[in-house]
């Protein structure tokens, strides 16, 4: 029990070391020493630090690199509401006025009827038509084909794909809030708008795959109800960072070749960056040969580094730790092109240059040492981390030959990341449709995201100018959509 007391409040003998001697000095030996004179009394463990008055200056000038030029303030973009004080209601002399900030949020749903009048011109077949009276909207705001506002649309989409709201618990929301709906009608809603986000996914696509673009891709797994079972589905990302386009794209939940295949089409690509898997299965040998025979297949060497530091933490292999060293030391490389800002063709030289041979080197030395050592003395995690780098090496070096190429897949891989989120709160997709609704919407909203926009934003203005007739889908991608005009 004493023990536990030491390990939870300390020992009772404090002991600490003096400024003036080396040795600890006991403060109860102190106290027990002292009898009264001073000749007896010690203050060698009491810490005599001077006071403020007394300090001497250091002479150091105080660091002020650090500081910012400017802070951020609270406040609301946009213009502010004002609402000004009555000075005839003031009961005796001003001193003093200035305005307060206080910031409201309001959320409210609200019905709105619109009288259609059913009419008939002279030789004219009879029609519908709303002729607004005065001071009323000059047009129905309900979106085509829902009983929806653009700004109801734009909220929903963005409940379900941004914030990752569950339809349930969007419709316990509503309902919550007094508005009865079912939450088919709002997966048809949503399913509305998917229509004319398809045509502008078409039109990112064919930026993304322009001739010599450099893209990465990745996959990952879904869940998908098949009439009466539940099936593991894949989803697929492909982004391009020169145009930041971020695009999902869902085949029958199929992980085979051919869904890749499918969606690159024609594409004359200059460079294809996934995983190892990736490349091996999806990609294969053969393609090098047929389509995509002018395309450099590189592998993230982010996922080689990660086979490594399994077989040093699970393994416990510390012959990982050479490997680890160097590629380490080119990804420290990376960092340090990237802080100062050089050009595609400075980065290609340096990454041609003699330090980053030399790590390669080393890599590839140790790599055929290991290879001919005995099996017996590997654990099985590092041989798997052998055979990967063995396999891939030229895929996984191929980023040297040119500035422009990435060394990771950590951009397909963070791009990805929202719907593994996705997937956690929904657990599953009620059918395939369902995932392709999430495919367009996640499309849309990555590459937003990926501009530097605001999803909100973008999706209040997209809805707009839709139910406001636009129909030119180059001009209402993100880096376009403030110069669209509407009809």
């Amino acid at each position: 029990l004493d023990y536990a007391h030491q390990e939870r409040f300390g020992d009772r003998r404090q002991k600490i070391q003096s400024k003036a001697k080396t040795s600890d000095s006991d403060r109860r030996k102190e106290k027990d020493d002292y009898d009264g004179t001073d000749d007896t009394l010690r203050t060698d463990s009491v810490g005599h630090v001077p006071s403020q008055e007394l300090k001497e200056p250091s002479g150091k000038d105080r660091d002020l690199s650090n500081r910012p030029d400017g802070y951020k303030t609270m406040g609301v973009a946009g213009e502010a509401t004002e609402h000004p004080s009555d000075l005839t209601k003031v009961p005796g002399r001003i001193i003093e006025r200035r305005m307060v900030r206080v910031f409201s949020f309001r959320t409210f749903l609200t019905e709105e009827c619109f009288e259609m009048v059913h009419y008939a011109e002279p030789g004219k077949k009879p029609k519908w038509g709303y002729f607004p009276s005065e001071g009323h909207p000059e047009v129905v705001t309900s979106f085509e084909g829902t009983r929806a506002t653009p700004e109801f649309l734009q909220a929903i989409a963005y409940e379900v794909y941004v914030k990752n709201v569950t339809f349930g618990l969007l419709h316990q929301w509503l309902t919550d809030m007094g508005m009865t709906i079912s939450k088919n009608t709002l997966r048809n809603w949503l399913k509305k708008g998917k229509t004319y986000l398809d045509e502008l996914v078409c039109v990112l696509k064919s930026i993304a795959l322009e001739k010599d673009s450099i893209v990465n891709c990745d996959e990952t797994w879904c869940k998908v109800r098949k009439y009466d079972h539940y099936k593991k589905c894949y989803m697929w990302v492909l982004v391009n960072k020169a145009e930041r386009l971020v695009i999902f794209f869902y085949e029958d939940g199929s992980r085979g070749r051919d869904v890749l295949t499918n969606f690159l089409g024609d594409a004359e690509l200059k460079a294809l960056m996934s995983d190892g898997y990736n490349a091996y299965v999806f990609i294969g040998d053969e393609l090098k040969t047929h389509r995509y025979k002018d395309t450099d297949h590189q592998v993230c060497l982010a996922h080689v580094r990660a086979k490594f530091v399994k077989a040093r933490m699970e393994g416990g292999d510390k012959r990982a730790d050479v490997f680890l060293g160097n590629i380490n030391r080119l990804f420290r490389f990376e960092r340090e092109y990237d802080r100062e800002m050089i050009t595609d063709g400075e980065r290609t030289r340096r990454r041609q240059g003699l330090p980053t041979m030399e790590a390669i080197i080393n890599l590839r030395a140790n790599l055929l040492q290991e290879l001919k050592s005995e099996e017996e003395q590997k654990s099985c995690y590092m041989r798997e981390a052998l055979n990967y780098l063995h396999k891939f090496w030229n895929e996984a070096f191929t980023y040297i030959k040119d500035g422009r190429y990435p060394i990771s897949n950590n951009l397909a891989e963070r791009a990805v990341r929202p719907f593994t989120t996705k997937r956690k709160n929904s657990l599953h997709f009620g059918s395939d449709e369902g995932a392709e609704i999430a495919a367009v919407y996640h499309s849309i909203i990555s590459t937003v995201k990926l501009q530097g926009r605001s999803a909100w934003d973008y999706l209040g203005k997209f809805f707009t100018g839709i139910f406001n007739g636009c129909r030119d889908f180059l001009s209402l991608t993100p880096q376009n959509i403030d110069l669209a005009v509407c009809q």
